[in-house]
């Protein structure tokens, strides 16, 4: 459903467009995916976090030492290390090649 500009005007925000068109039993089962969504994104930044924090303790480094190794921006590395990054898989991939790990993601 394409909205004309006058349209458009009518709404304040984008949960006014999404309540025009989903219906309320949608917007809860939308609602509950994204819910999960987050949740499982932040058990795997967390995840990747803890296991960074450990490899930066065995290997005696610091953050510009593991920003060196990964060859990317500190502002990433810190992402990383806070666990707020939205990191690709072939990231992943080169951190647990770094860390001489391999990756396990199981579904629960």
């Amino acid at each position: 459903m394409a909205f004309k500009k006058k349209d458009l005007e009518r709404f304040d925000n984008y949960d006014d467009i999404r309540k025009s068109r989903l219906s309320t039993a949608d917007l809860k089962k939308q609602d509950k995916l994204i819910k999960a969504e987050a949740k499982a994104l932040k058990v795997l930044q967390k995840t990747i976090s803890h296991a960074v924090a450990t490899y930066m303790a065995e290997e005696q480094i610091g953050i510009n030492e593991l920003t060196r190794r990964l060859e990317t921006s500190s502002r990433q590395t810190s992402r990383i290390m806070k666990g707020e990054a939205n990191i690709t898989l072939a990231t992943l991939a080169h951190l647990a090649s770094l860390m001489k790990k391999t990756p396990k993601i199981i579904f629960e």
